[in-house]
């Protein structure tokens, strides 16, 4: 008969996330969604922050289900926790746990730190899909991928093996979601890959899939895309690692978009030592007109010491190959890295300059769990400052360098946002691109957030 389950994206902690605009569907749970339905199960998706959803609100929601399902990031952390505590003061008999990334590396302090019955950890279709059999038969300790209460004690069960085939998952739910509250309309995302076969020291990725890369088929792909633009969609997003690192697979996918004629503009990530000429003309033709490059640092020693794996050489000619297919390009750049200083900062503004991609991401570096960076933060010579995860946004500095303080740093984070956009020549190519209303975004999250910032200083 099934059950029924609720999976929440819980509000952020804070509000200076929402300075940014974050307005994108929680896949992650829309996958777990169509897993669970397509196994019998009655699902209800509650996205409380594109929602603006009050606990209570949320709570009303929740009221008729068995298992309810919360997914954790750094700045949902504490409000998931919050939640996951108040759903089992309501009702103690209902299942309640807790997922994603954040969950998947603090496991038992999620369980230390709220009245959750257990953590799914990583990959989410299998093992959620058994708990939600098991909730409706039984105890959940013989469930693996997951840690939960035994008593007084925190048992942490063997991992689950990964699904091995990802074209047998279906695609997303996102008929569970408010898909007309997301920004920007008529455009999603489809993740055709899991995991990465990279080792940056910032990034959990490959952790999170136990350092394994594994990707959906093209024709697997197509499908969902098609689907999607059948839909009336016209814009998507590929949110893979590095779409383009499987060259056969992303010409196959191509193929199947021309002989089909299917119509939709899309964009994909990349690394720059990923780039090849033919493939970029190809997807070109149809209809591919944005790539996502990870730059982080002007400096070869600092691209060494994160693990990039490229030097700024293949940054500079990967951008100037670029240039010859017009591509709409973005790329990020990183902030207090290790052994970051003022001049290391200078040099890495001046290279998104000299580079010219039509918008730049700064970000300040961020620890996260499972990221080799959190995990031996001492061996990087970085200091972790906070202790809020709220704070944890990509925008606030959480770190100190050696040679930089979170101050020096956020006046970096706004320096290199004025530095890149706030340009004679750059505005001029903005709005010869007709772009200028898309550089406005990242331009005006700097004004508020040094005026926001001034204000909380002086406040009460």
């Amino acid at each position: 008969m099934g059950i029924e389950v609720a999976l929440i994206h819980p509000p952020f902690g804070k509000g200076d996330v929402r300075k940014l605009n974050i307005c994108s569907p929680p896949l992650g749970l829309a996958y777990l969604g169509a897993f669970l339905r397509e196994h019998g199960h009655h699902v209800a998706i509650i996205d409380a922050e594109v929602e603006r959803l009050s606990n209570t609100q949320i709570m009303e929601r929740v009221q008729t289900a068995d298992l309810v399902g919360i997914t954790t990031t750094a700045p949902t952390y504490s409000s998931a926790l919050a939640l996951a505590n108040l759903i089992k003061q309501s009702n103690n008999s209902k299942k309640v746990v807790l997922g994603g990334p954040q969950a998947t590396f603090l496991d038992r302090e999620c369980l230390e730190k709220s009245a959750a019955d257990a953590v799914v950890r990583g990959e989410g279709e299998a093992t959620m899909l058994e708990v939600a059999d098991s909730t409706e038969s039984g105890s959940l300790h013989h469930v693996e991928g997951i840690t939960l209460r035994d008593g007084d004690a925190i048992v942490r069960n063997p991992d689950r093996k990964l699904i091995a085939d990802l074209d047998e998952i279906p695609f997303p739910a996102r008929d569970l979601l408010p898909m007309a509250k997301y920004l920007p309309p008529k455009s999603t995302g489809v993740i055709s890959s899991r995991g990465c076969p990279f080792k940056c020291i910032f990034c959990a990725s490959s952790n999170v899939y136990h350092k394994t890369f594994r990707s959906r088929s093209a024709d697997n792909v197509f499908d969902e895309v098609a689907q999607l633009v059948a839909q009336g969609y016209d814009n998507v997003t590929m949110l893979d690692d590095n779409f383009i690192l499987n060259k056969e697979r992303a010409f196959k996918f191509a193929d199947l978009v021309e002989e089909n004629n299917l119509k939709f503009s899309w964009s994909c990530t990349g690394r720059v030592d990923s780039v090849d000429e033919d493939l970029l003309g190809r997807l070109r033709e149809v209809g591919c007109n944005g790539l996502f490059f990870g730059v982080e640092s002007a400096s070869d020693a600092t691209l060494k010491l994160i693990k990039k794996g490229f030097s700024t050489d293949q940054v500079i000619n990967a951008f100037d190959v670029l240039r010859d297919y017009d591509y709409a390009t973005t790329a990020s750049f990183m902030i207090g890295l290790p052994g970051d200083d003022g001049q290391k900062v200078a040099d890495t503004i001046n290279l998104a300059k000299q580079v010219m991609p039509d918008f730049a991401m700064f970000s300040v570096t961020t620890p996260y769990p499972g990221t080799e960076l959190y995990d031996n933060i001492d061996n990087y010579d970085l200091e972790i400052t906070l202790d809020d995860w709220s704070e944890f946004t990509l925008t606030k500095p959480v770190v100190r360098t050696r040679a930089l303080s979170t101050a020096d740093l956020h006046r970096w984070f706004l320096k290199a946002y004025f530095g890149f956009y706030v340009r004679a020549s750059y505005l001029r190519r903005a709005i010869a691109k007709k772009q200028l209303g898309f550089v406005l975004g990242p331009v005006q999250h700097a004004i508020v957030d040094k005026f926001s910032g001034a204000f909380s200083r002086h406040s009460l």
